[in-house]
């Protein structure tokens, strides 16, 4: 049976913060692949050593899941895997933030009411 995201992908919950995951070559290849490719696409807000240490914490926070994905699917599936991830995590953040108003935004707003 070959192995599907759905299939290896228990619930969001993280456990416990393993950072020797790290340590495995191509999980490290993985992850700046990952980087590389969403400061291209999200260039203008996320830059390539932010995606990476995000791509490293996703990574480091889920390990075992890693590296079953690594020894069932390979790297390929590793890098959908995390792709899926830090992209689920930099929408949330991103969407959260449209909600917020900037310091600048108000002042100005203010400003135009003539408060």
């Amino acid at each position: 049976m070959t192995p599907q995201l759905g299939h290896v992908e228990p619930a969001e919950a993280v456990t416990a913060v393993d950072w020797s995951v790290l340590t495995e070559p191509q999980v490290e290849r993985v992850a700046q692949a990952v980087a590389r490719g969403f400061a291209r696409d999200y260039g203008l807000t996320l830059e390539y050593e932010d995606a990476f240490q995000e791509a490293v914490m996703v990574t480091a926070e889920r390990a075992s899941e890693v590296r079953r994905i690594l020894a069932e699917a390979g790297a390929g599936m590793l890098h959908r895997w995390m792709s899926q991830r830090l992209r689920d995590r930099w929408l949330t953040e991103a969407k959260r933030r449209t909600g917020h108003i900037s310091y600048e935004a108000a002042r100005h707003a203010v400003e135009r009411s003539g408060l």
